[in-house]
C-alpha cells in the first residue's frame, strides 16, 4: 500500500493542474461530502459504489438506500460538517481514506455533536472512484 500525502491537499481544496488518481479520489470524497452537508440525496447517490455499506458508530449495518434515505429525512437536520487529517492509503483501484469528521444538528429533534474517527473505502470503476463504504467511530478523549 502506498500513503498518498497528497490527499492533504487535495480534499482542502488545492488546485491540481493535472488529473490524477489522488485528484479523483480527492473529487469524490469532496463531492460526498458536498451531498451530505447539502442534504442532497441524489448527488449523495451519485457518489456511492452500487454496492455501498455504511457500518454505524453503534455496530449497525445500513445499505444503500437506507442512508439516502437517511440523508433526504426531513427528521436529519446537519447544522455544520467538516472533514480533515485526511490520509489515504492507495493500492491499484483501491483506496482507503482516513478522516476526522466533525458535524452537529439534530435527528428526530434530538441534537447530536460528532467528534469521528472514519474510514472510508473507495473503488475506482470505469476511470471513476465511487466510495464503497464508510465507517466512523466517535473520538473520545482520555
Amino acid at each position: 500500500m502506498v500513503m498518498l500525502s497528497p490527499m492533504l491537499f487535495l480534499c482542502s481544496g488545492v488546485a491540481q493542474a493535472q488529473s490524477t488518481p489522488e485528484t479523483g479520489m480527492a473529487d469524490a470524497i469532496q463531492a460526498y461530502d458536498r451531498a451530505w452537508a447539502g442534504k442532497d440525496p441524489a448527488a449523495f447517490e451519485r457518489t456511492l459504489a452500487a454496492n455501498y455499506v455504511y457500518f454505524t458508530s453503534k455496530g449497525g449495518v445500513r445499505s444503500r438506500q437506507q442512508w439516502v434515505e437517511f440523508l433526504g429525512s426531513p427528521k436529519f437536520r446537519l447544522e455544520s460538517a467538516e472533514r480533515s487529517e485526511i490520509q489515504a492509503h492507495r493500492t491499484a483501484d483501491t483506496a482507503v481514506a482516513g478522516s476526522r469528521w466533525k458535524g452537529h444538528g439534530s435527528y428526530d429533534g434530538k441534537p447530536f455533536r460528532d467528534d469521528q474517527r472514519c474510514s472510508m473505502v473507495l473503488a475506482k470503476s470505469a476511470d471513476e472512484w465511487k466510495v464503497l463504504s464508510e465507517h466512523c467511530v466517535q473520538i473520545v478523549e482520555g
